[in-house]
């Protein structure tokens, strides 16, 4: 419901969803992630050391682009605490999740 909110049509299930336990310092291996959350006004590098859970979903919708693109979501508890928008393949990209202006 959150991604449709912001513009985006995925998968009703999560593709995937892991529990991972994130590093005690985030700035050494997440900085550039810490980054695009800080710029989303998301809280992602105040839950260093805790773990959280990723959900990805299969985004249908991205323009210009049939397939390969996903969101993922971080979640600490019921709290969105980052998320992104990524392109797998050859042209791949990794950012916010503002849907993108036309």
């Amino acid at each position: 419901a959150y991604l449709e909110q912001l513009g985006w049509q995925v998968s009703d299930e999560p593709l995937e969803t892991l529990e991972l336990q994130l590093p005690d310092d985030l700035k050494a291996d997440y900085a550039d992630y810490c980054k695009l959350q800080e710029e989303q006004g998301m809280p992602f590098s105040e839950f260093a050391g805790q773990t959280v859970k990723r959900c990805t979903y299969t985004v249908t919708n991205y323009p210009n682009t049939e397939r390969g693109v996903q969101a993922n979501l971080y979640l600490c508890g019921d709290q969105i605490i980052a998320g992104d928008i990524i392109a797998t393949g050859e042209n791949g990209f990794q950012s916010g999740l503002a849907f993108p202006e036309s």
